[in-house]
């Protein structure tokens, strides 16, 4: 299936123990899909991915592909600090279903370029599936330079980059591959959304598409019909939740407001904390910007 449009970067159900809920990340799953989106990002940022063990990464990607049934592509984070951990994780995560795998970079060392050229290069080489590089630097602390990614598009099974760097010209610079080479660039940060399209991104990976999926679908649709206009309009539509999400560490004001919405998110896993009374007063105030029904 083709990787491209409005690509959630679904959050992860947890039960109150903090345990996970296969069947809410099941139904979440679905009611994305029906309300339009193109693809399904689990296990990554928003997903709490650095809080989940090996094994809760497989049981989610077996019940959202199951929930997917074949009608939008299901990627799911596979990127570990180490090289061979990542090959372990990618084999399981390949027999669990997932369509392709992102391979955040190694987090709290820094590798050098050269390092993570080999690193990628040799899982790539290891387990047949496409994998997306994931270029993150502000938590990682190591970014992906363009010349690597260039590099990258060469190999086998890498088929592409999600850039949450926050920087366009490097945007800019990974998009200018994809021009070149069989290479596709993901957004992945939500302010740059339409700036990417026209710039040539295949799709963004976005967070704030868990609550406001038909607003960021219509923008993606606009966008291909060539209303610019209405899909700068559908952009700016999206800044209210993208400045009440930055109240809290993600993903917990995501997790409050879908749960506020019906759609069962449950808690975020500790140390992150649930938002105070104050920040959900300013949930509410955001889903009623909205006109988004709610229980309190």
């Amino acid at each position: 299936m083709e990787i491209k449009g409005i690509i959630t970067a679904m959050v992860t159900p947890f039960h109150e123990d903090e345990s996970l809920d296969l069947d809410s990340a099941k139904k979440m799953a679905n009611w994305l899909i029906e309300k339009g989106v193109h693809g399904l990002f689990i296990a990554g940022t928003n997903g709490e991915f650095h809080l989940l063990t090996d094994d809760e990464k497989v049981e989610l990607t077996k019940a959202v592909k199951e929930a997917a049934n074949g009608r939008v592509p299901v990627i799911a984070g596979a990127g570990c600090c180490g090289t061979k951990h990542t090959i372990e994780l990618s084999k399981k995560l390949k027999e669990a279903g997932a369509d392709a795998l992102s391979l955040v970079t190694p987090y709290y060392l820094v590798p050098n370029q050269e390092d993570l050229y080999q690193h990628f290069k040799t899982i790539a080489e290891s387990v047949d599936i496409p994998f997306l590089l994931y270029n993150i630097p502000g938590q990682t602390g190591c970014k992906i330079e363009p010349d690597t990614a260039n590099r990258l598009a060469d190999v086998k099974n890498i088929i592409g980059i999600k850039d949450s760097g926050g920087d366009f010209d490097t945007q800019l610079a990974y998009i200018e591959i994809s021009k070149k080479k069989d290479f596709i660039v993901l957004n992945g940060s939500d302010s740059l959304m339409l700036k990417a399209f026209k710039a040539g991104a295949a799709g963004s990976v976005a967070a704030t598409s868990n609550v406001i999926p038909e607003i960021e679908v219509e923008l993606y649709e606009d966008f291909l019909k060539g209303d610019l206009e209405h899909a700068q309009h559908q952009r700016d539509l999206m800044d209210p939740l993208r400045m009440a999400l930055k109240k809290c560490v993600a993903p917990a004001v995501m997790k409050q407001a879908l749960n506020m919405m019906g759609v069962t998110a449950g808690v975020t896993r500790r140390p992150v904390q649930m938002p105070t009374e104050e920040v959900i007063q300013n949930t509410k105030e955001m889903l009623d910007f909205y006109n988004i029904s709610y229980t309190n």
